[in-house]
């Protein structure tokens, strides 16, 4: 009899370490083969406080992971240390379940590209961002109004206008239209923190540095003029002359709701603060968003005779040291 029981022990033994070298390779095989993942399934969204079982469930209604009660046995067997991060995650167009906890525990948030053009006004920046992901113009402009995140930079400032920097951004899918301003903010602080030492040897202040800016950004496009431009601005500071720039027009109609696509003749002289047809000196604040390069501009005015300046029918500019040449520049560039 002793043989018998050898026998079943042999067997069970046996049968055991079959069963054990089937499991294995079974989790294997389900961890670590690559399935194609659809493009319109890429995209995999980890909500603020999901368990690890409430995650495997969802990775699994993707078919991106095996029967969640095995796949949370083996995770908390071979991988102690996971933790799924909340956030936004673009899977590979293959990928093995192994990976996509990989992905998650390590945090490799998709990004989300966000392109914010020179010169956009508090308006246009508003529709600009309200057409992402992130949210819609209106809440993006209500957030624009308020000044909290430049108030320690410019404590006069009523609403964002001109401090969001202008560039192209990454960011995660699930930021809120303010915590998108933030870093748009944050990065122009970042960015101009070189310029410090020239803003303080300029006499002007952050808001006056920063409209001057945004004058020259809205006047040309053409890099090689922006230091020409910011000389005729600081020239004409500097003798108490208007500094009849358009912009400003179009600026002071927009806030007074009276903009009708260009300026007309009976624009040009209206009473408002930003005209500074009508009124001496920098308007009140910013009126676009200035480029970096505008933002050196600024600071960096180009040494020259210059008090005028036209539009010639290319984009670029006629420069003139006096009224009558401005005259006949603009007689013949403006007919």
């Amino acid at each position: 009899m002793k043989w018998v029981v050898r026998l079943v022990l042999f067997l069970l033994i046996a049968a055991h370490i079959i069963l054990a070298i089937w499991f294995t390779n079974h989790v294997h095989q389900e961890f670590n083969t690559r399935r194609i993942v659809p493009e319109d399934q890429r995209y995999i969204r980890i909500q603020s406080g999901a368990s690890l079982k409430e995650v495997l469930k969802q990775l699994h209604g993707r078919d991106l992971m095996p029967d969640p009660e095995l796949a949370h046995l083996v995770i908390r067997v071979f991988k102690k240390d996971v933790i799924v991060k909340t956030g936004t995650y673009r899977l590979p167009e293959e990928v093995s379940a192994l990976e996509v906890i990989d992905i998650l525990h390590r945090g490799d948030e998709a990004l989300f590209k966000l392109t914010v053009p020179e010169g956009l006004d508090i308006w246009d920046m508003a529709a600009t961002l309200g057409s992402t992901r992130w949210g819609d113009a209106d809440e993006f402009l209500q957030v624009l109004k308020d000044p909290k995140h430049i108030t320690d930079l410019d404590p006069e400032a009523i609403n964002l206008e001109g401090y969001l920097l202008p560039e192209t951004y990454f960011l995660p899918q699930d930021l809120t239209p303010d915590e998108v301003v933030g870093v748009l903010t944050q990065h122009f602080k970042d960015q101009t923190e070189s310029l410090w030492p020239l803003l303080q040897g300029s006499g002007l202040t952050v808001r006056q540095w920063v409209t001057m800016a945004s004058l020259i950004e809205k006047e040309t496009a053409i890099a090689s003029e922006r230091y020409t431009i910011s000389g005729v601005f600081h020239r004409r500071l500097e003798k108490k002359m208007l500094l009849q720039c358009d912009p400003t027009i179009i600026y002071a109609l927009k806030l007074m709701n009276r903009y009708r696509g260009k300026i007309y003749r009976s624009d040009i002289l209206i009473d408002h603060p930003y005209n500074t047809y009508v009124y001496v000196g920098l308007p009140p604040g910013p009126i676009a968003s200035p480029g970096k390069a505008s933002l050196e501009a600024a600071l960096n005015p180009e040494q020259h005779r210059y008090l005028f300046f036209v539009a010639k029918n290319d984009g670029s500019h006629h420069f003139s040291e006096t009224l009558r040449e401005h005259t006949r520049a603009v007689q013949q560039y403006q007919r």
